[in-house]
């Protein structure tokens, strides 16, 4: 009984230093940024991007978006829940006046899940952000097509479609298509905006975002900084 109850012991302890060490999975990125931000800090009040890989590749974004005060937070591999753990530290003591955000492909990398996780996702990340900044604006950039996740495609969709419904509900949500432009006349994405992964986009595919994300944020920037009567 008591080299049971010692065995129990260790792997408790055990399990205990593993969840330790591991802790947030992104928590080295985030440091890099609050690093980067000692030296280099981002303007107050002005418009973060975040998200995962997609957004977080796009580095010319600053130049592609200019003259608008964008700047990015965003992290590789996260879902929609990353982004919600996110806001105490890469949202709020940024007090954006407007969020670009674009997340949900990884939630959606299986077929089999349901286009509800990314949609609920994003409601949350809303939700926690409103708690602090009940005034800010948020651009959605709807979740991509891409070779590799043709079978997720038709999830992606009706996501898309939910978030669309719920932006034209909120005045404080705009919904932006950014993934038609992705595809051919036959509704397949065209491979040569794509990396050799097939996920993420060559540059050729963020001039595409660029004139399909600018003028959308652009009027959601004016509206954000119009004086109140």
């Amino acid at each position: 009984m008591l080299r049971f109850l010692l065995t129990i012991l260790v792997l408790f302890a055990t399990l205990t230093a593993s969840i330790a060490a591991d802790g947030n999975k992104f928590q080295k990125e985030w440091d890099a940024y609050l690093e980067k931000d000692k030296t280099s800090p981002p303007p107050s009040e002005a418009i973060l991007a975040i998200g995962s890989s997609s957004m977080r590749m796009w580095g010319s974004i600053t130049n592609d978006l200019a003259p608008l005060p964008v700047f990015n937070r965003a992290f590789g591999g996260s879902v929609t829940k990353d982004t919600v753990e996110a806001v105490p530290v890469l949202v709020i003591p940024y007090k954006p006046k407007v969020i670009l955000y674009y997340c949900g492909d990884n939630d959606l990398g299986s077929a089999k899940t349901s286009p509800d996780v990314p949609v609920n996702g994003f409601k949350n990340f809303v939700t926690e952000v409103r708690k602090e900044l009940p005034n800010v604006r948020f651009v959605y950039l709807s979740i991509k097509p891409s070779p590799k996740r043709t079978d997720s495609w038709p999830n992606a969709q009706k996501a898309n479609a939910m978030i669309a419904e719920l932006a034209a509900k909120d005045p404080f949500i705009t919904f932006v298509d950014v993934g038609t432009v992705l595809l051919d006349d036959n509704g397949v994405p065209i491979p040569e905006l794509f990396k050799d992964d097939k996920l993420h986009m060559q540059p050729a595919g963020y001039e595409r975002w660029t004139k399909m994300v600018k003028p959308a944020l652009e009027k959601v920037w004016a509206e954000a900084n119009a004086k109140k009567k």
